[in-house]
């Protein structure tokens, strides 16, 4: 079987973050988001994948470049994702399509396959039971099949929704090529409940569309409590002898933990990060080349080579790459984005900061 990620699109909505790198390149617990689908797609049994990009696509070419089973299909024409998957009609076979836009479990995903290969449907959608099901295409079905699928409804008659991820036959090809330029794969599925025949299957575990900064930052804090169950240390990280490690934690090679400094919770810290001495990272990702002093950093997600300095507080925010924060500074509740530089005695609550911003300028937020 093959798979299919759609990651073209430049999406607006993640701003300021998305102004410096596509959406499914952006770091959830240390790895761009696409490698952990590719990841998890090899680990079920997929073979060839396949990313259809268009928005800064020699970043997917730089990171992809030694992968032999990860090829790059250009979508010269964002025209929906309809069009994204028909740029891969050259597939013979039964694929996956996963949004590259959306983190989920290896489990979500093998049960899918196994529920597509063991029927003759020529589509299965992978659903979940959402709390907001307005939100998204609703499931209307009778025992496992798809009677129609219903677009945000103002009244929705249950709370099964589409995720967008999906096993398809080749044929859906054919549904697509009779559509206009407009191509939208939910209709294409559409067309499929009206003339054959649609299965789902149910998502167990987490799925989540990352859709803003704040979804992006559920999808590290759940990914990283999902799939963080054991402390592991590389080899060639240095931690100190008086470092506390209160729970679990990845320390990927070449990390250094200085003396006194504490992680807790569930962290990710990446290669070559600098923590510490005495500082303070709980239930947070810091990415790689990072440097964190004697800080305090909180259920939080920092890009590459940030610098986090002395006396400062970081809490349930993104913090874009390369960026410079000065000491006895508070940010909370934020989104900055990348190479920005936020001066001594800051108090930040609440906002996005636009890429390159200067606190000392006034040059700030959007």
């Amino acid at each position: 079987m093959k798979a299919v990620i759609p990651c073209a699109k430049k999406e607006d909505s993640l701003f300021p973050l998305i102004e410096s790198k596509p959406t499914g390149l952006m770091p959830v617990m240390g790895q761009p988001l696409v490698k952990h689908l590719v990841r998890k797609l090899k680990s079920s049994g997929i073979d060839d994948i396949y990313l259809v990009t268009n928005y800064r696509e020699e970043m997917f070419r730089e990171e992809f470049g030694e992968f032999t089973d990860v090829n790059i299909v250009t979508q010269e024409e964002i025209e929906g994702t309809g069009s994204a998957v028909e740029e891969c009609n050259f597939i013979e076979d039964d694929f996956l399509v996963v949004n590259g836009d959306v983190a989920t479990s290896e489990n979500n995903l093998k049960s899918l396959i196994e529920k597509h290969e063991s029927s003759d449907s020529e589509v299965t959608v992978l659903s979940k039971e959402s709390s907001s099901p307005r939100k998204f295409g609703v499931l209307s079905i009778t025992n496992d099949k798809i009677d129609s699928i219903k677009e945000k409804p103002e009244n929705p008659e249950n709370t099964l929704v589409n995720t967008g991820i999906y096993a398809f036959k080749p044929s859906v090809f054919e549904y697509l090529d009779d559509m206009g330029s407009e191509k939208d794969l939910t209709e294409a599925v559409e067309m499929i409940i009206e003339k054959g025949e649609a299965r789902f299957e149910l998502a167990e575990d987490y799925w989540i569309d990352i859709g803003s900064p704040r979804k992006l930052w559920e999808a590290d804090r759940v990914m990283r409590n999902k799939e963080i169950s054991e402390t592991k240390i590389d080899g060639n990280a240095e931690v100190h002898e008086n470092v506390e490690i209160l729970g679990e934690a990845v320390v990927e090679e070449g990390a250094e933990i200085k003396p006194g400094t504490v992680v807790e919770g569930s962290c990710y810290i990446g290669e070559s990060a600098i923590l510490g001495p005495n500082a303070v990272v709980s239930d947070s990702t810091v990415s790689k080349g990072c440097q964190l002093r004697s800080c305090n950093v909180e259920s939080s997600l920092l890009f590459e080579e940030n610098i986090v300095d002395s006396s400062t507080v970081v809490e349930q925010s993104v913090i874009g790459e390369e960026s410079d924060i000065k000491s006895n500074t508070s940010i909370r509740e934020s989104f900055i984005g990348p190479r920005s530089f936020i001066e001594v005695n800051n108090s930040i609550y609440g906002v996005k900061f636009v890429p390159d911003a200067r606190t000392d300028l006034s040059e700030i937020s959007k």
